[in-house]
C-alpha cells in the first residue's frame, strides 16, 4: 500500500530532526559552559559563592522577563501594572499547579545542580588540583548513559554506554590525569553526583514545564540557598566587583547560565539524559580550545587525543545503533 510505505520515511525524517536539534542545542550550550571555564580566573578575588548568588539572581530576572514576555496564552486586560501583574500571574500557573513529586524534584535540583554543585567545587579545590575534580565529574556522561533510561524505565543503549566511555576518556585526557588525597575523594564523588542530579531530575519535570519554565524557578531557587551559603564563606559576603569582574558574572548570567541552561534543558526533552549526557564531552573541548586562544592553556598531544576521543565517542554514542527492519517497525 502506497500510503504504508510513505509513512515509514516521514517519521524517520521527523525523529531524526528532533534528534538533531536536540544534538545542535546540547553541543551549543556546553560549548558556551566550556568557554566560561576561561573566563573564571577573573573572579578569582571575588567571593565565590556570593558571585554565584548574583549570577543565579540576574540570570533569574532575565528568564523571567522572557517567560512574563511569551505568556500570551490569553488576552491580557487592562493597562500599566494591572496587566503586568496578570502576565506574571498567567507565566507562574504552570508552575504553581506543578505537582508535589515534580515540586521536590525542582528543589532538589537547584540544591545539589547549582548550589550543592559550587560548594563542593570550592571544597574540593581546597583539598585537590582542579583537575582532578574535573576528571572525577567527567564520569557524568557515563553515567548518565545508564541511570538515564533507569530512571526513565527504558532499555539501556549499547551504543551510548559505548560512546560515553569514550567521551570520559577523552575528557580526563583532556584535564590530564591527577592524584588526590583521599580526603578530596568524596567532595568529587558529591560533585559528580551533583552534575548529574542536574539533568536527571529534570527529565520527569520538562513533561510539565518547559525549558524555559524550569531554567527560571530552579535559579529562583538556587540565589537563596546560594547566598546562605555565602554567609559561612570566610571573607566578606557583599563587595563591589571590578569593571572585570562585572563583565565575567554578566557573561555567566547571560549566557553560561540563561542561554545554556535553556539550550540544554531543550536538548534533554529531545534526546533523553542519557544521550544528552554525551554532549557533555564537548565541555573540556571548549575549554581548552578557549584556553589556548587566550594564553591561559599550553598545546599538548595527550590534550589533543583527548579532544579527538570526545568527539569521536559523541558521534558513536548519538547513532541510532541497530535499527528493527522496515516491515517490522510498520
Amino acid at each position: 500500500m502506497p500510503a504504508t510505505v510513505d509513512a515509514v520515511p516521514v517519521t524517520h525524517t521527523h525523529h531524526t530532526s528532533t534528534a538533531l536539534t536536540g544534538a545542535a542545542r546540547c553541543a551549543t550550550g556546553m560549548a558556551i559552559v566550556g568557554t566560561s571555564i576561561a573566563i573564571a580566573p577573573a573572579l578569582a578575588d571575588y567571593p565565590v559563592l556570593a558571585g554565584q548568588a548574583w549570577r543565579y539572581l540576574l540570570a533569574a530576572a532575565i528568564l523571567c522577563l522572557i517567560l512574563v514576555h511569551r505568556t500570551t496564552d490569553r488576552p491580557v486586560a487592562g493597562a500599566g501594572g494591572a496587566a503586568l501583574v496578570q502576565r506574571w500571574r498567567a507565566a507562574a500557573r504552570p508552575i504553581r499547579s506543578m505537582s508535589a513529586g515534580n515540586t521536590l524534584r525542582l528543589i532538589a535540583v537547584a540544591a545539589t545542580g547549582l548550589a550543592g554543585f559550587n560548594w563542593l567545587l570550592i571544597e574540593g579545590t581546597r583539598h585537590a588540583d582542579p583537575a582532578f575534580m574535573a576528571s572525577v565529574v567527567g564520569a557524568t556522561p557515563l553515567v548518565l548513559a545508564v541511570a538515564g533510561p533507569v530512571a526513565n524505565g527504558t532499555r539501556i543503549r549499547p551504543i551510548t554506554v559505548a560512546g560515553s566511555t569514550f567521551v570520559v576518556l577523552g575528557i580526563v585526557l583532556v584535564h590530564g590525569a591527577t592524584q588526590a588525597p583521599l580526603i578530596a575523594l568524596p567532595y568529587a564523588l558529591g560533585f559528580l553526583a551533583c552534575e548529574a542530579i542536574f539533568t536527571l531530575l529534570a527529565v520527569p519535570v520538562l513533561k510539565e514545564l518547559t525549558p524555559l519554565q524550569l531554567s527560571a524557578t530552579v535559579c529562583l531557587m538556587a540565589t537563596p540557598m546560594l547566598a546562605v551559603l555565602s554567609l559561612l564563606e570566610p571573607g566578606p559576603s557583599l563587595q563591589m566587583p571590578t569593571t572585570t569582574e562585572a563583565a565575567a558574572l554578566l557573561y555567566m548570567a547571560v549566557l553560561t547560565t540563561a542561554v545554556a541552561f535553556l539550550l540544554w534543558y531543550s536538548g534533554v526533552r529531545r534526546l533523553g539524559a542519557d544521550r544528552a549526557g554525551l554532549f557533555v564531552g564537548i565541555m573540556p573541548i571548549a575549554g581548552y580550545l578557549a584556553g589556548l586562544a587566550i594564553g591561559s592553556s599550553t598545546w599538548a598531544v595527550s590534550a589533543l587525543v583527548g579532544v579527538l576521543l570526545c568527539g569521536a565517542g559523541i558521534a558513536v554514542g548519538i547513532s541510532p545503533g541497530r535499527r528493527r527492519s522496515t516491515a517490522g517497525a510498520g
